[in-house]
């Protein structure tokens, strides 16, 4: 028997997630089981939870100047983002300032291009 979500149920499962709930928490307030979920709704919800996080970095640009820690809060526990980036070597962990980091990564890609005669 084939699953049809109605209007009402579309617009629950997005506000959810556009909240960030995950796909057990939409699930279960739907009524619905999670592949069920995932096999209707699955790229809208993923697509949904990108929107969240877009619109979550656009809260995090404007509370940095009056909330700076807010900001922080937001970025590492909800975002990912980190301060540094530890890299391991074979005998030795080196920690590498993210800004650093990403500089070395983008002369890597040029030099890449260099090497295939694309620059």
């Amino acid at each position: 028997m084939a699953v049809v979500f109605n209007d009402e149920q579309m617009q629950e499962i997005e506000r959810l997630a556009l909240l960030n709930c995950n796909s057990n928490t939409i699930a279960e307030a739907v009524g619905v089981a999670v592949n069920t979920l995932k096999r209707h709704c699955g790229r809208k919800l993923k697509h949904w939870w990108a929107t969240y996080r877009v619109n979550l970095r656009e809260s995090q640009d404007k509370h940095r100047e009056t909330s700076p820690d807010m900001a922080k809060f937001l970025g590492k526990n909800v975002l990912g983002q980190v301060d540094k980036i530890e890299t391991v070597n074979k005998t030795e962990i080196v920690t590498i300032p993210k800004i650093e980091q990403e500089a070395t990564d983008e002369a890597c890609k040029v030099y890449k291009l260099k090497l295939a005669g694309k620059a």
